[in-house]
């Protein structure tokens, strides 16, 4: 289940763009790969961990994210065509649903980020 802010993002992105762009007939899709980031393994836990050190989010814990492994592939062969696919997974991070965090090399899927990540807890008083 993707969290109320990413589902907030999606809304306000598909009223905001064209009726046939191909990211709205992606992301329906991609929202059933979505996954607790703590279910990676491997490069693609280490990955997300690099990322969240790169982002400065030392508070937060694989558990703590969404992520989705997006092969080109599959996506290719939910749209139709690798074009679309390209341009499909670039609009989704233009909008600020997806964040790489890891490009997939061929064969292989790329890891994104579900966006936004979970606010920052503040800092309790002295």
């Amino acid at each position: 289940m993707i969290r109320p802010d990413t589902e907030r993002i999606a809304m306000e992105a598909a009223l905001a763009s064209r009726i046939n762009a191909a990211w709205a007939t992606l992301w329906p899709e991609v929202v059933g790969r979505i996954q607790s980031g703590d279910l990676l393994k491997g490069s693609d836990l280490a990955a997300l961990h690099d990322y969240l050190v790169s982002c400065g989010r030392f508070d937060l814990t694989a558990s703590d994210v969404q992520a989705v492994l997006l092969p080109h592939d599959w996506a290719a062969s939910v749209l139709g065509h690798p074009q679309s696919a390209s341009r499909a997974i670039r609009q989704l991070q233009e909008i600020g649903l997806l964040d790489l965090v890891k490009k997939g090399r061929k064969g292989s899927a790329s890891l994104f980020a579900v966006m936004p990540l979970p606010p920052e807890e503040p800092d309790p008083p002295p």
